[in-house]
């Protein structure tokens, strides 16, 4: 499998899958134009998309959905509760299959293995996709990491996890009390400490590369990153690859061949 983060913030989040000829997106929270530059940035062609997997209605999540579903006839993949939650987005024709949470679907070639996570919408799930002997996981978009969420990634060969804030940044940004409140909540989003936790029990289980995204423009930065995990990381002596996805930035395509990854 190839992975490319196409993008990965507040502002839109969509990662591509790719394998063979098809390409999963999961998410689309970019405009279709947007993902389809993108992937044309990287040789990839719009109409290898496959499936598009949603794991919540938040439009940073879901905004070319529906149009890509339409312009390609591609399904699109979301629990009952986020298809629901996205009812006034839908035109009719787009193809909209239902899933849930701890029961694995096929979309080509990938297996996708949805899993709940805490975060404050109808039904959200998270991620993990195999193919090829291959696996990665996703979880971005949480307050708090469950244990059902480190069991899932700790079986992956790649994990992308979430980043989201510094919490003194956060503190003592210009967000009103209530938006700081709910970012920081056990339903909100995984501040660098939680994720430094997380990335050292997922390098501890043997997860060969860890990719930090969802990073807020406003109270993160990648270098603010990289000396959280890269701190926790050396005092238990693992040495995991990691990598930072920048704000607003694609990432490079990421190849996961036989439980190892490469550039």
């Amino acid at each position: 499998m190839d992975l490319c983060v196409l993008a990965s913030s507040s502002s839109g989040n969509s990662v591509a899958v790719r394998s063979g000829e098809s390409i999963l997106l999961i998410d689309a929270g970019l405009s279709a134009r947007a993902i389809e530059r993108k992937l044309d940035e990287i040789g990839w062609s719009s109409r290898e998309i496959c499936g598009i997997v949603l794991s919540h209605e938040h439009q940073d999540h879901c905004r070319g959905a529906s149009l890509l579903s339409r312009r390609y006839g591609v399904p699109v993949y979301g629990t009952v509760g986020t298809l629901e939650a996205l009812s006034s987005q839908w035109r009719g024709d787009e193809t909209l299959n239902e899933i849930k949470n701890g029961y694995s679907f096929s979309v080509g070639p990938f297996v996708c293995e949805p899993f709940s996570i805490p975060h404050d919408v109808a039904d959200p799930a998270m991620f993990v996709v195999r193919c090829d002997g291959s696996s990665i996981g996703f979880a971005t978009d949480l307050g708090r990491v469950t244990s059902l969420v480190r069991n899932k990634l700790a079986s992956t060969d790649l994990a992308l996890i979430e980043a989201n804030h510094d919490p003194d940044r956060l503190r003592w940004g210009d967000y009103p009390w209530a938006v700081k409140q709910r970012i920081s909540s056990p339903h909100g989003h995984l501040d660098n400490e939680q994720a430094a936790t997380l990335a050292v029990e997922l390098a501890s289980a043997g997860v060969e590369h860890i990719v930090l995204g969802h990073l807020s423009p406003r109270h993160n930065d990648v270098e603010q990153v990289a000396q959280t995990i890269g701190r926790a990381l050396v005092e238990t002596r693992l040495q995991p690859r990691v990598t930072v996805i920048a704000p607003n930035e694609r990432s490079g395509i990421i190849s996961v061949v036989n439980g190892g990854t490469r550039t």
